[in-house]
């Protein structure tokens, strides 16, 4: 009470008798603050919250009307400092110019509610597709384009968009989770110069990253739920058994491997990336806080977007995941299935697989282990 402020030490020391020696009212002050000071930095820790189906869900939960974060709990400005640990690169975009927000992936790691929540934003373009699929090759379709994309990314876009493209100070958005995975880079480049010289448009990039192990399982339950092919009709002690096996093929020397596995590998494209654009053009964000109101923060500032304040980012996560869990309950309904839970042993196998590859990618990113 005395570190919290809520009561002056004279009235600590005014209900002890007087005839107390003042060395045991000087261990008492000492206690009391260090509980208090314990108190503190254990509330600045932070929490691992938990993952559900590609939706990061805080433990001390955002969405609820009860509760609060810890980023709810300080200054959005002491919680921007606090967040070097769960982003990295990327910078405040300040410039007045049409935007393209592409996401480098990866599948199962919360591209959907990063797209979701940035078309809440007025600023947004939120009359096409989540997924456009250009980058993804030349047999890639799209929602909007069923015959594979054009030559040419502005006649794709204007084919996705009925030829609106964005206005100074709007952002467009291609959130298609296959991109940080595959070679597309060399071939891109110079259209991607093209457009920007043509339509006076930055290109702005993000990569979310989830624990790999989790991703894998994540990818694979998603399999199930959506009744692709003969997924739907596995158990989960047969999902075991595939992913089990997609991981031994990855060992094998000089095998390329499932997706299932590769696509948690996420330094080697990201290594790529980089070798060809700058940091500051690249956001790269931790799965696990995306329910972070500092995260949203440094999202919109990547995008040139205005800063909604807190309470609008709170909104906004709540009607996020209302309408997630909405959709998730109605895939499994439809597909009379459960969320697949891999066991324990399996987890810890992809863990120690991706255990040298997580090393790198701290190095690349410079920050400290994320998971």
């Amino acid at each position: 009470q005395v570190c919290s402020g809520n009561r002056h030490p004279q009235q600590i020391f005014s209900v002890f008798p007087s005839y107390l020696p003042m060395a045991l009212f000087a261990v008492l002050l000492q206690l009391l603050s260090s509980a208090a000071l314990g108190h503190f930095l254990s509330s600045r820790q932070p929490t691992s919250p938990q993952v559900v189906d590609g939706m990061a869900l805080s433990d001390a939960n955002i969405y609820s009307a009860s509760g609060s974060s810890v980023t709810d709990q300080i200054s959005s400005q002491m919680a921007l400092a606090d967040a070097d640990i769960y982003s990295a690169f990327g910078n405040s975009f300040t410039d007045h110019v049409p935007v393209v927000a592409v996401t480098l992936g990866y599948q199962k790691c919360g591209t959907t509610m990063i797209s979701d929540m940035l078309r809440q934003h007025p600023n947004v373009m939120a009359n096409g597709p989540k997924e456009l699929h250009y980058l993804a090759g030349p047999e890639a379709t799209s929602e909007c384009l069923k015959e594979g994309p054009p030559a040419r990314f502005r006649e794709y876009f204007d084919d996705c968009f009925a030829g609106e493209w964005p206005k100074a100070g709007q952002v467009a958005l291609d959130f298609t989770p296959t991109y940080g995975t595959i070679g597309f880079i060399s071939d891109f480049n110079n259209t991607l110069k093209e457009l920007s010289q043509r339509s006076k448009t930055v290109f702005r990039f993000i990569a979310v990253l989830r624990e790999p192990a989790a991703r894998a399982a994540s990818a694979i339950s998603m399999k199930r739920k959506n009744n692709e092919g003969d997924w739907g009709n596995l158990t989960d002690s047969q999902l075991d058994e595939t992913l089990q096996e997609f991981l031994r093929r990855r060992q094998v020397p000089g095998n390329i491997g499932s997706r299932f596995i590769t696509d948690g590998e996420y330094v080697t494209p990201l290594a790529k990336w980089l070798e060809t654009y700058p940091k500051d053009s690249l956001l790269v964000l931790n799965n696990e806080h995306l329910t972070s109101i500092t995260t949203w923060i440094r999202i919109f500032r990547h995008l040139g977007l205005s800063v909604p304040d807190d309470e609008d980012i709170r909104k906004m996560l709540q009607t996020t995941n209302d309408e997630y869990q909405q959709l998730q309950m109605q895939k499994y309904s439809a597909s009379h299935t459960s969320h697949y839970v891999a066991e324990q042993s399996l987890i810890q196998s992809l863990r120690k697989h991706y255990e040298p590859f997580n090393q790198k990618l701290w190095e690349l990113l410079e920050t400290p282990a994320w998971w």
